[in-house]
């Protein structure tokens, strides 16, 4: 079961999350083998990632998710032995939720490590990272602590906190 590493994170939710039986399995495996083919065209994951978001297979895999929702295990139980029929409805939609959010991140991850380290210093710094209005926003900051620091301004009772 050879898997391009861009899949590993997908395949390990299967894996590690769901007991399939066969019939599921086979389905799985052709999942997986058309997003092989699709890996095997792209130069890069940052490429692979928005074809995959941007085409069908995000969906099926999502729809796949969600229709074995059932074999989804929780405390070493698969969840059709244990769960009434409500919490079965509830199991599908947490384990799509969590095979989505684990995409997500994975996907987001991915981004931010192929932006250029400057835009990646300005999503996370925002301005304070621009040249000269950084050192301004610093200042401004700065006076707005002392000020906070030193309380009201005696002369007229105002509260100077706010420049």
């Amino acid at each position: 079961m050879s898997s391009h590493p861009w899949l590993q994170t997908r395949r390990q939710i299967v894996e590690n999350n769901y007991r399939l039986p066969p019939e599921a399995t086979a389905e799985v495996e052709a999942l997986f083998s058309k997003m092989e083919q699709l890996a095997m065209t792209c130069l890069d994951q940052t490429m692979f990632e928005n074809q995959m978001s941007a085409g069908p297979l995000a969906m099926e895999y999502n729809n796949l998710l969600a229709k074995y929702a059932q074999y989804y295990v929780v405390n070493g139980q698969v969840g059709s032995e244990r769960l009434s029929s409500m919490q079965k409805e509830s199991a599908a939609a947490a384990a799509a939720d969590h095979a989505k959010s684990m995409v997500e991140r994975e996907i987001h991850t991915m981004t931010v490590q192929a932006m250029p380290e400057e835009l990646r210093q300005l999503k996370f710094g925002g301005l304070r990272v621009v040249p000269v209005i950084g050192p301004i926003i610093q200042w401004i900051d700065n006076i707005r602590w002392i000020r906070a620091l030193f309380g009201r301004n005696r002369q007229n009772g105002q509260d100077n906190t706010n420049i």
